[in-house]
């Protein structure tokens, strides 16, 4: 059967994207394996080890997958708080004058793609076969029709998301759906004889299915790839 993710334009960055979350998680390895070793002492991994690193990563995810709003947003918030955590930088002292000049580029740029992408990434899109929902520290429910879906991508950070595709039809083939849930989650609501595959990474988290099937359709598959980092989400149908 033909895998429509080939064929799917938000799958462009999705790469990227996952190659940056595996090399986080990597990168994390062998970091708490440098500290069990000694080389990296208590103060280092209470900065690198943090909830405000946390973001800043998240951020950096974001520049992959070209949301520059919020990628923008969750690196400075987290560079902000990060400095409280190192010892004997004060941050605080040039937080307006920052701002001041953050104030300046916003009047002069107010058009430029950074704006735009964050005004676009306060809604959820997509197209008639493919659909987009991105879910930062915030949530969004959706009721989505389509006769031929062929997938798409869900993220959820810091937030959550509901889609009823209980109005859509599968096209032929294997139909990837995308998901990233970090410190969030995504509910989905599918019709009861879609044959679903779940292929989800999980790191403290998961993604449950809670149908019961009747008269699974397998010609036509739903395939579910992603990573859950202390998120997840759960797969229903009526």
């Amino acid at each position: 059967m033909e895998n429509n993710l080939n064929r799917n334009p938000l799958n462009r960055t999705w790469h990227l994207e996952t190659t940056l979350v595996g090399l986080a998680i990597i990168a994390f390895g062998l970091l708490y394996m440098l500290r069990n070793m000694g080389v990296v002492n208590d103060a280092a991994w209470r900065v690198i080890f943090s909830w405000p690193s946390l973001l800043i990563v998240v951020g950096l995810i974001n520049f992959a997958g070209k949301h520059y709003g919020w990628g923008t947003i969750l690196v400075v918030v987290g560079l902000i708080f990060l400095q409280g955590r190192i010892e004997g930088f004060n941050m605080l002292g040039y937080f307006w004058p920052v701002v001041i000049i953050l104030v300046g580029l916003a009047v002069i740029f107010s058009h430029t793609t950074l704006f735009r992408s964050l005004k676009r990434e306060r809604v959820t899109s997509g197209s008639d076969d493919f659909i987009e929902d991105v879910a930062v520290f915030g949530g969004s429910e959706r009721v989505i029709h389509t006769p031929s879906m062929r997938g798409g991508k869900v993220i959820a950070i810091f937030g959550g998301s509901k889609l009823d595709l209980t109005q859509c039809q599968l096209s032929e083939g294997d139909n990837v759906l995308e998901m990233v849930a970090i410190f969030g989650g995504s509910t989905l609501l599918v019709p009861s004889d879609w044959n679903v595959k779940m292929e989800v990474f999980n790191i403290f988290g998961g993604f449950a299915d809670k149908r019961r099937n009747i008269n699974v359709d397998y010609n036509k598959t739903l395939v579910i790839k992603g990573v859950a980092i202390f998120g997840g989400g759960e797969l229903k149908s009526f």
